[in-house]
């Protein structure tokens, strides 16, 4: 299998996805990739839409609209949830690329991913889509720049992201774990530089920039390791600099692998936690 060429595929396939419901205010529930980027939306939204996972939001009193994200449509805890919440008459919009999923069958409201990959991979495209549908859905804007640049990305990075940003740095862990079984870190701006910097001896951190002018006197004042920052602003420029940056490491270190595939022990765990 050659994982390379098919992500290189899925980068340069259309991700835009528009949905004809359209909210204000809203939950968002998800869990891995989705609730990367439910945190993305509830930072851009100034917290006017809430992130839970699944799990956490059995335990909330939800009384306004929620969207459940999944690709697959068949965590176990969202379907749960789904049907409690239409229970209680909480309208529920499910985002999904699996119309006859155990989720989607258990709502009206439905927003289809044209998701169809040729192999399992980790999430690349079905995230993108997954983001361009909530900002459909919450009428925000997508910023329109274009990466400018390839990290060379090391093993056991720090990814520091505030605003929208921090979600794009949660979700460039879940890719370091996925595709090459590394651990990495993730952090916002302010909450960084009063006890996880502390960590970063020897290790590259990488500022996924939003303007903001601290980054860059941070990245002035850090001399004791390596450290980058992005030229993007916005959270969709900033993941296609993560994705496009993964790719470039796994064709530098010939790494034509995805780890969560090859070990199977793990993902059993994973497997039955989850669905």
């Amino acid at each position: 299998m050659d994982y390379i060429t098919l992500l290189e595929e899925e980068l340069n396939t259309n991700y835009k996805v528009d949905s004809p419901i359209q909210l204000d205010q809203a939950y968002v529930i998800g869990a891995g990739d989705s609730y990367a980027a439910g945190l993305i939306v509830q930072e851009k939204s100034y917290k006017k839409i809430i992130v839970l996972d699944p799990y956490e939001a059995l335990d909330f009193n939800i009384d306004k609209p929620t969207v459940i994200l999944s690709v697959s449509g068949k965590t176990k805890y969202n379907v749960i949830l789904a049907k409690r919440l239409k229970n209680k008459g909480v309208k529920v919009i499910v985002v999904t690329a699996n119309q006859d999923s155990p989720l989607a069958k258990e709502v009206n409201d439905l927003v289809i991913l044209p998701y169809k990959p040729k192999a399992q991979l980790p999430g690349f495209l079905s995230f993108l889509m997954s983001l361009s549908a909530l900002y459909s859905i919450f009428r925000l804007e997508e910023d329109k720049e274009n990466p400018k640049e390839i990290l060379n990305i090391k093993d056991n990075p720090f990814f520091l992201g505030k605003g929208e940003n921090y979600g794009v740095a949660y979700f460039s862990t879940l890719k370091m774990a996925e595709i090459f079984g590394s651990p990495s870190s993730y952090e916002k701006l302010e909450l960084f530089v009063h006890s996880p910097i502390f960590s970063t001896r020897n290790r590259q951190i990488i500022i996924l920039s939003s303007g903001d002018e601290r980054e860059n006197k941070l990245k002035e004042k850090i001399d004791y390791t390596e450290i980058e920052k992005t030229s993007c602003r916005g959270a969709f420029c900033n993941t296609k600099v993560i994705l496009l940056s993964l790719i470039e490491k796994m064709k530098r270190e010939r790494w034509n692998r995805i780890y969560f595939l090859e070990d199977k022990k793990i993902l059993n765990i994973s497997s039955e936690m989850i669905y």
